[in-house]
C-alpha cells in the first residue's frame, strides 16, 4: 500500500495486474483503497531497474509515451519530440496480416522493447488499436516507419 499525504488521510493500493515490466524497470498504476474515492491525474509511476528512483508520468498524453521517452533519454518528462514519433495503425487494407512475428522483430530491434512488450505492440495494432513508439532521432523514426510499411503496416509520422 502508498500513501499518498499523511494530512490526506488517503491510501492508495498498486494494481498488480497491470504492472509492466521493461528494460528500465516497472510501471506501477495505484487507485485508491476506498472505491468511492476519484482521483485526478493518478498517472502510472516508472521505478528505475538501477537505481530504485521512481518517476512519475502524465496523463496529457497516452503512457506509452512518457514510457518510450524514458527509455530513450532516462526521463519521462518533457514528453518526446513530436517528429521522432511513428504512430502504428493497423494493416494496410485488403492485406493479411502475414508479418506478424516481422513487425515484432522489427519493434524489438527499432525500441529496445523486451519480446513481451514488443509482443503486446503488434497484437494491439492487429486489434486496431493505434500504437504509438518513440524514437531517438527522426532519421531513426523514418527509417522504421518505412520497413513497417514493407510489411504492410500503415503508420505515419507525428511531424508537427
Amino acid at each position: 500500500m502508498v500513501g499518498c499525504s499523511a494530512d490526506a488521510g488517503l491510501k492508495l493500493v498498486l494494481l498488480r495486474e497491470r504492472t509492466l515490466e521493461r528494460d528500465f524497470g516497472w510501471v506501477f498504476y495505484y487507485e485508491p483503497e476506498e472505491k468511492s474515492v476519484a482521483v485526478a491525474g493518478n498517472a502510472p509511476f516508472i521505478v528505475d531497474r538501477n537505481d530504485g528512483s521512481i518517476h512519475v508520468t502524465g496523463t496529457a498524453l497516452p503512457t506509452e509515451i512518457y514510457l518510450g521517452n524514458y527509455a530513450l533519454t532516462g526521463t519521462a518528462f518533457p514528453p518526446g519530440v513530436p517528429e521522432h514519433t511513428v504512430v502504428l495503425e493497423g494493416w494496410k487494407p485488403g492485406r493479411p496480416p502475414f508479418a506478424k512475428i516481422s513487425l515484432t522483430k522489427a519493434i524489438r530491434t527499432a525500441t529496445g522493447k523486451d519480446l513481451a512488450e514488443s509482443k503486446r505492440c503488434t497484437d494491439a495494432v492487429l486489434s486496431g488499436d493505434d500504437v504509438t513508439l518513440m524514437f531517438p532521432t527522426a532519421a531513426e523514426a523514418e527509417t522504421f516507419c518505412a520497413e513497417v510499411q514493407k510489411l504492410d503496416v500503415s503508420s505515419r509520422r507525428e511531424i508537427p
